[in-house]
């Protein structure tokens, strides 16, 4: 999946703007500065390139997931030449996901943490519980 790391941002666009550790608790923050906390996806379930279609296409219609992010996450291919009815493109997703999956390792934790997750936890990647 595409690197999307937990933000935090104080005063976005402002003259004082500024990114500050997830975990900061010593940050000031000034009267009517706003906070920016953009978080990691909530994940799922399973095996991305496995996700129905269907599922991807409907994702993107309700604007949850980009075009982008349809093709790199879950391999979908989706024809947006309008917008408001995008369709897949069966023979390229098939053909994506083949090639995603050629290239993926054999051994993956069940439970993708993230990007973050190896800098959060003193450099480990995955939890002991995440394997198979």
């Amino acid at each position: 999946l595409r690197d999307r790391p937990f933000s935090v941002t104080i005063d976005p666009g402002g003259p004082a703007e500024r990114e500050v550790d997830a975990l900061a608790d010593a940050e000031p923050v000034r009267a009517g500065e706003v906070i920016r906390i953009r978080t990691t996806g909530g994940g799922g379930w399973g095996e991305p390139l496995e996700r129905p279609v269907d599922d991807v296409l409907r994702d993107v219609r309700w604007r949850k997931v980009s075009v982008e992010g349809a093709r790199e996450d879950y391999g979908v291919v989706v024809n947006a030449v309008d917008p408001d009815d995008p369709v897949v493109d069966e023979a390229a997703t098939a053909a994506l996901r083949a090639e995603l999956r050629a290239v993926r390792p054999a051994d993956q934790p069940f439970f993708d943490r993230g990007p973050g997750y190896a800098r959060l936890s003193g450099g480990a990647t995955s939890a002991e519980v995440d394997w198979r």
